[in-house]
């Protein structure tokens, strides 16, 4: 079990939990964009500056550090 920032760029994971203490609608916000548990991911860039270039499906989007730091993947 790792965060999503400890892949590398190639690498994919299934999400195993979500965490997040500080921020209501934060997991709804994931499930938006499909981002749930059971769910694989796969990191496609990171940037110098904290975003996270994922796939998710066949949708790509880019997050925030801080959030994918909250996700957890085996």
């Amino acid at each position: 079990m790792k965060r999503l920032t400890e892949l590398k760029p190639g690498e994919s994971g299934k999400v195993i939990a979500i965490f997040c203490s500080n921020e209501a609608g934060f997991v709804r916000r994931l499930a938006a964009f499909g981002i749930i548990v059971g769910k694989e991911i796969k990191v496609l860039r990171k940037y110098w500056f904290s975003p996270f270039h994922i796939q998710v499906g066949m949708t790509e989007i880019i997050i925030r550090k801080k959030d994918a730091h909250e996700i957890w993947v085996r």
